[in-house]
């Protein structure tokens, strides 16, 4: 009889090269899409990562945006890894949690989720697009700062400045509510994808799997599913918390 092999430790890297956390992500780049875009951007989002190795090898990942106040974070590896990430690397006491399926575990064990979405990576390539303009859209920026906070509500001020509406992409339909569900939903989808396909060989986008009208409609201009995973609010458990979690 003879015993198994003992797997090398975990080993945790706060903030290590940002090459290292981009191998790993780039292994399922179209899933871990949002999480390189903040790497490459990390001085503005203020972005933080956190990589678990086993021996030299790289087996989990999580990035936290530090400059929003809802702190969005994305995480993927292998579950007892992703442990050792939540457990010992962040502290932030709530998150807004993206994971493949399989880290829901991994999450729940340091955090409880106030509710969790099932999500669709969907994604485009220059290929695949199939444009589809039937209406009149505009591109937004700093000018149509005020028009998109009274289209989201006064909290999305925290999110939306004018030097986002400059850097990033964003158009819209300046039209009377009467003129509401004719397809415009698939004109301003359209437009945003053409001008990022100017500058990325993919797209990607979120959206809930029970969503079908949105669905369609990315369907319709050429996306398609790349895999599910989840998403939500969660709070870091008290110590206490998780020595009964692990009791049940």
């Amino acid at each position: 009889m003879t015993a198994a092999p003992l797997l090398p430790e975990i080993r945790l890297a706060d903030q290590p090269s940002a090459e290292s956390a981009r191998a790993f992500f780039q292994r399922d780049r179209l899933m871990s899409a949002y999480a390189l875009a903040d790497i490459d951007a990390a001085e503005i989002e203020k972005a933080r990562w956190w990589t678990a190795t086993r021996g030299d090898v790289v087996v989990a990942c999580a990035l936290v945006v530090e400059a929003l106040p809802f702190r969005p974070c994305f995480a993927s590896g292998e579950s007892e890894a992703l442990v050792s990430i939540f457990r010992e690397g962040i502290r932030e006491p709530r998150i807004v949690v993206a994971t493949p399926p399989p880290g829901r575990l991994a999450v729940e064990s340091v955090y409880r989720f106030e509710r969790v979405e099932k999500m669709h990576r969907m994604a485009v390539s220059v290929a695949a697009f199939r444009p589809r303009l039937t209406h009149g859209v505009r591109r937004l920026g700093p000018d149509q700062l005020d028009d998109v906070i009274d289209l989201y509500g006064h909290a999305s001020r925290t999110y939306f400045t004018e030097a986002r509406l400059e850097r990033e992409i964003y158009f819209g339909v300046y039209v009377g509510i009467a003129y509401r569900d004719r397809g415009m939903a698939t004109s301003v989808t359209s437009a945003v994808t053409e001008a990022a396909l100017e500058q990325h060989r993919d797209v990607v986008l979120n959206v809930r799997q029970d969503n079908a009208p949105a669905i369609a409609v990315y369907d319709r201009l050429g996306y398609h599913v790349h895999g599910p995973f989840i998403e939500g609010p969660a709070v870091r458990r008290s110590a206490w918390d998780r020595i009964l979690g692990r009791m049940k």
